[in-house]
């Protein structure tokens, strides 16, 4: 196939600009990743160093040119981030009923201490009379400070030989500890109900804080409820919950596409409108509002992206041509745009040149075309067609050499359709392109 052809250019740094797009998605997910977690206290050290460990393995790819290897994997490392968050978000809240169960044990082990102090004719400490109120370690010493003047004064005043002895008596029991034993204070037995719900709600805060709020609130009025109505409020609640379970991980994979498509932005000179966003604004934003924002953002990448994809490919084959002989002059890319097409003289066939025509982001039609003052022969129309056909071969080697590509969308054969008659090549003054030849298709 040697007439007529439409062809689609990838350039290396079309490529690269591919890859460097799905780094950044990778680096606002990780980022995203971190916020969420730190937030809920549910990470360390050795967590941030293996995702750190994640991200610069991609981004090694890159610097390696595994370009293809990177497109693959960088779609699983964000899934991977997002599930981990999802885990982490369940480790929250079980951390936070936890919490909330020791917080119980706790009050519930004051007041009976308190209580124990009063019947005895001791004063109760202020942390013992209203433990909720005090902090964690006035707490606590008031629990040492009250065991101490409730133990029996005769064990107290033990003599050495007693207390080994009794030392000698309990060997192999278990010497339990303050922290142990409020450990075992039981509370007030909680429902299962309360629990299942408070444990969603917690699930909630950990990636929406904001949104929980409303739900805490809806909870604790259900407190007086009588059981035979509490068991369906609850299961409406729950209902309500899952629905804003759902819209949460929503919100946190758009809030790391918006911020992918704002590192995108940036790095390529665009609106940077979407890097001013504030965290407490997405958290807290309509989400459809969001969604409007994220399509309008990648709209506008996209176009940004093909725009600078066009250029890449309109430099890269006039840089190739230019090498291989033909008659490429300054300012013929602006012209391409201007008039959606250029011809080109041919090095070895007088009165031939090729057509370049279409947008280098999508798809380019390249013809063989002679000129109107040359004598037409359909002889020399064909040899003009076989020696562009082996310049295009040429080409498409010396670009794939550089890392880029040219694919044969469409070609007809030799004398399948009649070489185009054009008018001659304008003869001002231009200065030709000259390129160095290593660089085809290497952006500037």
């Amino acid at each position: 196939m040697s007439g007529p052809k439409v062809v689609r250019i990838v350039t290396r740094a079309e490529i690269i600009a591919i890859c460097e797009g799905h780094l950044a998605q990778l680096e606002a997910a990780a980022a995203q990743w971190r916020r969420v977690v730190e937030r809920n206290a549910v990470i360390d050290d050795t967590d941030v160093a293996r995702v750190h460990a994640r991200v610069e393995a991609m981004q090694a790819l890159l610097a390696s040119e595994k370009f293809e290897e990177l497109q693959k994997r960088v779609p699983a490392e964000i899934a991977f981030l997002n599930a981990d968050v999802e885990k982490r978000a369940q480790r929250a809240a079980d951390e936070a009923v936890s919490a909330r169960k020791r917080a119980q044990r706790s009050l519930a082990a004051a007041r009976s201490v308190a209580g124990a102090l009063r019947d005895r004719g001791f004063d109760v400490p202020p942390a013992l009379s209203d433990p909720g109120a005090a902090p964690a370690e006035e707490l606590q010493a008031a629990f040492v400070a009250a065991f101490a003047v409730l133990s029996p004064r005769d064990e107290q005043q033990l003599s050495r030989q007693q207390t080994d002895l009794a030392a000698a008596l309990g060997a192999g029991e278990e010497r339990r500890t303050l922290a142990s034993w409020l450990d075992g204070q039981a509370p007030a037995s909680q429902d299962p109900l309360d629990e299942r719900l408070e444990h969603a709600i917690s699930e909630l805060a950990a990636l929406q804080p904001a949104a929980a709020e409303s739900f805490r609130e809806r909870a604790s009025e259900l407190a007086g409820t009588q059981s035979s109505q509490k068991a369906l409020l609850i299961d409406s609640l729950m209902l309500d919950l899952a629905g804003a379970r759902r819209l949460a991980s929503e919100r946190h994979s758009v809030i790391g596409k918006i911020k992918a498509v704002a590192a995108q932005l940036r790095r390529l000179g665009g609106d940077t409108t979407l890097v001013a966003l504030e965290d407490s604004y997405l958290e807290t934003a309509d989400l459809r509002h969001l969604h409007s924002v994220l399509g309008s953002a990648e709209a506008g990448l996209a176009q940004l992206q093909k725009e600078r994809a066009a250029e890449a490919g309109r430099r890269a084959l006039l840089e190739g041509l230019s090498k291989l002989g033909y008659d490429v002059r300054q300012g013929m890319e602006t012209a391409w745009v201007q008039n959606g097409s250029i011809v080109l003289e041919t090095p070895s066939r007088q009165g031939y040149g090729v057509e370049l025509g279409g947008d280098p982001s999508g798809m380019v039609q390249l013809r063989t075309v002679s000129f109107g003052g040359a004598a037409v022969s359909s002889e020399a129309d064909k040899l003009a067609e076989t020696d562009f056909c082996s310049d295009l071969d040429k080409l498409r080697t010396e670009t794939a050499r550089v890392g880029g590509d040219v694919k044969i969308v469409r070609a007809l054969g030799i004398g399948a359709t009649p070489v185009k008659r054009v008018s001659s090549p304008p003869a001002e003054e231009a200065n030709h392109i000259h390129r160095r030849p290593n660089e085809i298709s290497r952006s500037r």
